[in-house]
């Protein structure tokens, strides 16, 4: 079975002839542990493409203080100014474009240019997608709504802005659905197996809005952007951290076949017999901050244990993810490889 038919599997609720697994890296996970986590991740692949071979980087000289620590201040080209204080991890926005919406109307989103399909280009793109599809699963996208206001305006605000459903953010959400529709439609033209979505919905114990707001307000957006890619009979996968079983059904019904959620915040058992039998495939994702960070080897191998004795990942429905973050000890990032390993024989 070829590591992309593998993953249809996993996602169609079909046996696989092993755990599907998805692996890659991080600029955070390359810069502590250096080329030896590339090699180890190596040893046990990924069915989504090859490990990633990006260059390890190191943060800018004048970023780090007379004490070694790091902070950097940048802006992006949407006019958001972050401050980044764990290198190649994403950093926190401290200065908004439009903190006030009298600066709505002169506000430019930055301009995403349709695929041209007779350009070379797009036909070398097109290409290099092809034969990474010839064997594996290929996603594109982390396409989103909720995260980007948050980033251009003030993340209290935006929360206020939806209960009261505000006509400037109704204006600034179009604006947004209109260069999400362009990137969408350019991923079709690449012709990926799925597209991913991407929005933080939760808290660590529950919505960070009412499920009637989440109906009224971001449903209907993904319904529509989501529509396009169920129409060209491709997978739709959602990440979203925090605790957002309310609208899981939600996610499903607008057509979301799989989702990476923050596994942690749920019991395993009912969780996993849940997704099951709505059919809503499961990235599993090994707990970051406690169990990879501060837990030991052992511990490790008996979560994830747990993981596959819960989710039954052999059967289909669900598969591996593993993303080597900042603060993972080494000896943990191993034992996690270990057990993938050996679940993988």
């Amino acid at each position: 079975m070829l590591p992309r038919e593998r993953v249809f599997n996993a996602m169609e609720f079909k046996p696989v002839d092993k755990i599907a697994l998805e692996c890659d890296v991080s600029v955070a996970g390359l810069y502590e542990h250096g080329e030896k986590l590339r090699t180890l991740l190596k040893t046990i692949g990924s069915d989504f493409g090859p490990i990633s071979e990006m260059p390890i980087s190191a943060p800018p000289k004048d970023a780090v203080n007379e004490n070694g620590d790091y902070i950097e201040y940048r802006e992006d080209n949407w006019g958001t100014t972050w401050v980044y204080s764990i290198f190649g991890i994403s950093g926190h926005p401290v200065k908004h474009p439009l903190d006030d919406w009298s600066k709505l109307p002169s506000y430019q989103i930055p301009a995403v240019t349709p695929y041209s399909t007779g350009s070379p280009d797009f036909q070398a793109m097109k290409h290099e997608y092809d034969c990474l599809k010839s064997r594996f699963f290929v996603k594109g996208g982390w396409v989103g709504i909720l995260e980007k206001m948050c980033a251009l305006r003030r993340f209290e605000d935006v929360l206020m802005d939806l209960y009261t459903d505000d006509e400037n953010l109704i204006k600034l959400a179009d604006r947004l659905m209109k260069q999400c529709r362009i990137n969408i439609d350019n991923l079709l033209k690449l012709d990926v197996d799925a597209v991913q979505f991407a929005d933080d919905f939760g808290t660590q114990s529950n919505l960070l809005m009412s499920p009637e707001v989440f109906r009224r307000f971001i449903k209907p957006r993904f319904k529509e952007l989501i529509a396009p890619v169920k129409a060209a009979g491709k997978k739709v996968m959602f990440h979203s951290c925090g605790q957002i079983l309310p609208v899981i059904e939600d996610l499903k019904e607008i057509g979301v076949d799989a989702l990476w959620p923050q596994i942690n915040l749920y019991d395993l058992k009912e969780f996993a017999s849940y997704c099951r039998s709505i059919n809503m495939a499961i990235a599993i994702h090994p707990e970051r901050s406690e169990l990879m960070t501060n837990g030991t080897p052992d511990m490790i191998k008996r979560k994830m244990n747990e993981y596959a004795e819960a989710f039954r990942p052999q059967d289909g429905g669900s598969w591996f993810y593993i993303e080597i973050d900042n603060g993972f000890p080494y000896e943990n990032i191993e034992a996690a490889v270990e057990y993938i390993h050996e679940l993988r024989k």
